[in-house]
This record gives C-alpha cells, sequence and structure tokens, in this order.
C-alpha cells in the first residue's frame, strides 16, 4: 500500500490535468477488472461482474487542487486563478510545478509593506509565482514528495486528497472475490475538486443501485486555540460519513456498514461535517436516486503539500469495504428501504 500511495501521490494530475492519473491507474485496473474504459470526460471506470442483478458504484477522484496561470508579465511572473479550494495563507513559498515549468508561489516582500499591510489576511489575488518558463493556460501544482513521518505508519505528502481514496480503491479489487452476486463499478473519478464534475457524469452512465465513495475524512485531532475533542483520529479506523453539506447518507447504507465493522472488530469512527462534499453529492442525486454513502480516511491538513495519513486506516478501509460488498445480498440490499 504504501508504494502505491506514493507513486500514485507524487504524480501531477491537477483537475482537468489527469492524463498522467489515467493512463497509471488504467494499467492498475487492468490486472483485476473484467473490464476497463476511460469515458469521454477521463473517468476510469474497471467493472467487476457478478452473478446477479446488484450493482455498487465505489468512486475516488484521481484530481487534485491546482493553479492556472491567468497572466506573465513582461519580467516572467505568473498570476494564478484557483482550481479547487485552497487557503491561499499557506500558498507563500510554497514550490509549484506543471508539465513544463516549476517556481515558487509569493507575495509582495513583508518588508516593503507598512503596518496595516502586514496585519491583513492574504488574498489568494495577492499571489504570484516566481519560476521559468510560464505560458498563460499552464496549470501547476503542489511539488512535494511522499515520505514517512517520523512513525513507519505516518506518511506526508500532497493529494493524498483523494490518492489515497484511489489506492484503496485499486486494492479492493485485487481482494475482492471473484464470486460476487453483485456488479461492482470502480471509478476513478476526475475533476471532484471543482465540484465532483466526473462521478455526476459516471453515476448518470453506469446507474448503479448504491453509490460508495472512499475518500479522504478531515482528522482534527490537533492543537486548536480552544480545548476541544476530536471528531475524527488518525489510526482510529474509518470514518463513516452520516452528512457532509453536499448529502446525507442513506441510513441503510450507513446502518449496515456500522454493523459489518462492529462485527469484524474493525475500528471506526463517525464524521459529520458542516462544510465540503465529496463525489457522494453528485452520485446520490442521479437518476432517479442512488443511495450512497463514504468512507473516509483520516488526514491531516488537508489541501496542503504535508498532507498526513496512517497506513492502517487505508487497510482497514479495504477490510470494511471487502467485506460489505462480500456480504452484500439483494435481501439486505432491500432492507435497506424497509420502515418498521
Amino acid at each position: 500500500m504504501r508504494e502505491l500511495l506514493a507513486r500514485l501521490a507524487d504524480l501531477y494530475g491537477a483537475s482537468g490535468r489527469e492524463q498522467d492519473l489515467v493512463s497509471e491507474i488504467r494499467e492498475e485496473f487492468k490486472q483485476t477488472a473484467d473490464e476497463v474504459s476511460i469515458d469521454k470526460f477521463g473517468n476510469v471506470i474497471a467493472t467487476k461482474r457478478g452473478s446477479g442483478d446488484l450493482s455498487v458504484m465505489l468512486a475516488a477522484h484521481m484530481d487534485e487542487i491546482g493553479l492556472a496561470v491567468e497572466k506573465v508579465d513582461g519580467d516572467g511572473f505568473a498570476f494564478p486563478s484557483n482550481v479547487g479550494g485552497w487557503n491561499p495563507q499557506i500558498l507563500p513559498s510554497n514550490p509549484l510545478r506543471g508539465n513544463k515549468c516549476w517556481g515558487i508561489a509569493s507575495i509582495s516582500p513583508l518588508g516593503l509593506l507598512d503596518k496595516e499591510e502586514k496585519k491583513k489576511a492574504i488574498k489568494s489575488e495577492d499571489l504570484f509565482i516566481d519560476g521559468d518558463n510560464f505560458s498563460s493556460g499552464d496549470f501547476l501544482v503542489q511539488d512535494s514528495s511522499t515520505a514517512t513521518l517520523g512513525n513507519p505508519n505516518l506518511l506526508v505528502g500532497k493529494s493524498f486528497d483523494d490518492r489515497a481514496g484511489v489506492a484503496v480503491l485499486i486494492k479492493i479489487l485485487r481482494e475482492l472475490s471473484d464470486d460476487l452476486e453483485i456488479d461492482i463499478y470502480g471509478v476513478a473519478t476526475v475533476q471532484e475538486e471543482v465540484g465532483a464534475r466526473g462521478a455526476g457524469m459516471a453515476a448518470y452512465k453506469l446507474d448503479p443501485d448504491l453509490g460508495l465513495v472512499l475518500e479522504v475524512a478531515l482528522a482534527d485531532d490537533v492543537p486548536m486555540n480552544e480545548p476541544h475533542t476530536p471528531v475524527v483520529r488518525l489510526g482510529k479506523g474509518p470514518a463513516i460519513t452520516v452528512k457532509d453539506a453536499s448529502m446525507i447518507s442513506h441510513p441503510g447504507l450507513t446502518n449496515f456498514l456500522i454493523k459489518v465493522a462492529e462485527e469484524r472488530e474493525i475500528p471506526h469512527q463517525l464524521e459529520i461535517l458542516e462544510r465540503g462534499g465529496t463525489d457522494a453529492g453528485r452520485i446520490h442525486i442521479s437518476r432517479e436516486g442512488v443511495p450512497s454513502s463514504v468512507i473516509g480516511i483520516p488526514t491531516r491538513y488537508l489541501h496542503s503539500p504535508v498532507e498526513v495519513l496512517d497506513l492502517r486506516d487505508l487497510e482497514r478501509v479495504v477490510e470494511l469495504v471487502t467485506s460489505a460488498l462480500e456480504g452484500l445480498t439483494k435481501p439486505k440490499f432491500e432492507a435497506f428501504f424497509q420502515t418498521s
């Protein structure tokens, strides 16, 4: 898992520029799927056929946040536009790379600002990029490599959101039994960071009975200004989403996942978010509706070049999802919708 995640995370793949990931993931899917296809938008779809008429879409997005070069001035400085949700506070001094360019995000030197300007929060329009070989329309991503963070189970790097989910998806497809009752559509989606666009298209095409998204979950087990009780912690297992800003998980599916985790004695957590969303936000409203949920991989410092996760959580997500899918039958699916 470590090697697979590092290989995926270190690749370049801003939203709308996922071609390197498409090629890599397609080759991984070919090793285990009955059929692999790439749709017009770039979603990579692996199909494993079962013996019944029930289908599940497993989704994880391959894209990462980026910056698009809007213009380049006469001195070669590039001025960026956001591709996805950035916190501009973390960008100054951050190295960035494109396919053919490299640079460092910066702001005006603090020594040249007056006292009032120094107090102001950094905004996206304050940023410029100092580097080489920029052209208008270039897409840049954070330039960092995956490494171990002291504890051998902890990894730090860029784009674990959501290459960790893609790595888990690949591992699940490897470990699933060939004797399933259900069809599995494993989908590595594009352009999640700019509105979950790829997932919506794939869900419409595949028309699954259930949707399950493999994502990172915001780990808040870090020091805060005030004492707080963390909701999601590293090393404590999968975070099953109850709700976020884009979706309320289907209670029948959520309860099924919790029951499987309890029966298998898999450590797990529940996640409730006021803001943010995932591919499930688009999948669950596709066509006539697709009951959906999200299984999150606890991760610190999201949308930064130093995202941190625990490899044991990835393995537990694989165990939970594999067990759930291998135990899912048509009667159990129909029980999701029974009322007392």
